[in-house]
């Protein structure tokens, strides 16, 4: 399994993260910025996407983030993916809007196929690693399950 970790990151904390999930996974995974990708063809070059966008004010996406989501139109022929969204989700329990809705919408008409539930990670005031190794221990998972 070869999994692409696309990310969108204005002031590092997700770069942070998605830099660091190739290692948490036991399976091969390539960070790459959503600002840096000129051809969202190379999402059809690996076998899964991990999505990692971070989220502001009321749970909305990352610039950078939603302008690849809405300019882009794929076919992802049942492509796995999986969702991981960075904020302050103190205080914040309005899960119906924002970011990771707007990923699942997009990614959904392109044809993926979520494959491990999302996970919204804090991450201020500080990031939630313990729950990131859960996350990325479905993820191995379900690729141990899918490719043996």
């Amino acid at each position: 399994m070869k999994a692409l970790v696309l990310y969108g990151s204005k002031t590092g904390n997700t770069r942070l993260v998605a830099n660091r999930l190739p290692g948490m996974l036991r399976f091969e995974a390539q960070a790459v910025n959503v600002a840096s990708l000129t051809n969202a063809d190379l999402l059809l070059s690996y076998d899964m996407t991990l999505f990692l966008a971070s989220t502001w004010g009321d749970g909305e996406l990352q610039l950078d983030m939603e302008l690849f989501m809405q300019r882009t139109h794929i076919d992802l022929h049942g492509q796995p993916y999986a969702i991981c969204e960075l904020g302050n989700y103190y205080g914040y329990d309005d899960f119906e809007f924002g970011a990771l809705k707007i990923i699942q919408y997009h990614v959904e008409l392109w044809n993926g196929r979520e494959v491990v539930e999302p996970f919204s990670m804090d991450s201020l005031p500080h990031k939630d690693w313990k729950n990131l190794e859960r996350w990325c221990e479905k993820l191995n998972a379900f690729a141990g399950a899918t490719h043996g």
